[in-house]
């Protein structure tokens, strides 16, 4: 009697790349057609996964209770929070996430935020554009990144690329918080320890690159806010909830020589009527993007190939490289991992 084809579930598209990679380790690979109900297709078919592949769809517990023969779920994403990774943890359900491509994305995004942000070039677009350049004749004088102090909370793949980047550019002085030391980074970035007090009161520019966890929930808070110094710019490409939206706003309102770059927010997408969407139609010093610093082009098709590469390893060999919970089982010097990726 011939073996069952272990099912692969995406909740996104997928390139010919990746499904050719799950296809040769005998997999059968579905995903669900466009303008349907991504989230009750997957309550339908998930109960004969073996792999759920999961883009930004969220993958609830009602999800987990259905899915009988599911052994990996598997974040086409850094972050993992709109999973139930705790269910599927539970269930004994390996879960891992795919952060490499997206987070060389995330890095270049960020000093995008930081130079705009600094430079006012956004600021100097609707100047110009709207007339005002004609009419007003003022000169928005910005500020430069060398020789600034950046802090980085988070110091990851993410914070490091930016912290990477940012020395190139000549930045001055890298500080860094983590759970734990990076003293290899230290001595590649020059980046120094420090608490999260000393980084928010000595930095002139700080990056927010944590995940959200139960840990991280709230932790830029009203007091790490107010010890901002003057003329600070604060950038948050981590996750909305790390910072606490309701003291930021505060905060931005009464002191205007304070900049914020947000790229997360509280809730996705953010409405009109949300404060922080008010102030910056107010004020040209909060810049907002809409989630979308991971999402280049390249980035994509890299992240659906190495998470199809992932899946099809996990298959065969019931190894993943980037477990996050549950029982799985962590793999080593993957062959052939990063060719064909851009």
């Amino acid at each position: 009697m011939a073996s069952r084809s272990p099912l692969v579930v995406s909740t996104t598209y997928l390139t010919p790349e990746a499904v050719e990679v799950l296809e040769a380790v005998g997999a059968r690979v579905v995903w669900p057609e466009r303008g349907i109900d991504v989230s009750k297709w997957l309550l339908s078919i998930i109960p004969g996964a073996d792999v759920v592949m999961a883009g930004f769809q969220r993958v609830t517990e009602e999800h987990i209770a259905r899915a009988e023969k599911l052994r990996l779920l598997l974040a086409m994403s850094s972050g993992v929070d709109h999973l139930a990774v705790e269910a599927a943890a539970r269930r004994g359900v390996c879960v891992a996430n795919q952060p490499e491509a997206i987070a060389v994305a995330v890095a270049e995004h960020t000093i995008g935020l930081i130079i705009s942000s600094l430079r006012r070039i956004t600021e100097g677009h609707g100047y110009v554009a709207s007339g005002r350049w004609h009419a007003e004749r003022r000169f928005l004088r910005g500020t430069s990144l060398r020789g600034k102090t950046v802090g980085i909370v988070g110091l990851g793949r993410i914070g490091s690329l930016v912290a990477l980047h940012a020395r190139g550019l000549g930045a001055g002085r890298i500080l860094y918080w983590s759970r734990r030391r990076k003293k290899e980074l230290e001595q590649l970035l020059l980046a120094e320890p420090a608490s999260l007090e000393r980084l928010f009161t000595e930095s002139d520019i700080v990056v927010v690159a944590l995940p959200l966890t139960g840990e991280t929930r709230g932790i830029i808070g009203r007091e790490l806010l107010e010890r901002l110094r003057p003329g600070a710019l604060l950038v948050n490409i981590g996750r909305g909830g790390v910072v606490d939206a309701n003291a930021l706003v505060e905060v931005l309102r009464r002191r205007e020589d304070i900049r914020v770059a947000l790229d997360v927010y509280p809730e996705e997408p953010l409405p009109p009527s949300h404060p922080l969407a008010e102030l910056a139609r107010e004020t040209g010093r909060l810049l907002l993007t809409p989630h979308h610093a991971g999402g280049t082009e390249e980035s994509m098709k890299a992240t659906r190939l190495l998470a199809a590469k992932q899946a099809a390893y996990f298959l065969e060999k019931g190894e993943v490289w980037n477990p996050v919970a549950g029982p799985c089982r962590e793999a080593r010097d993957i062959p052939g991992l990063w060719e064909n990726l851009w």
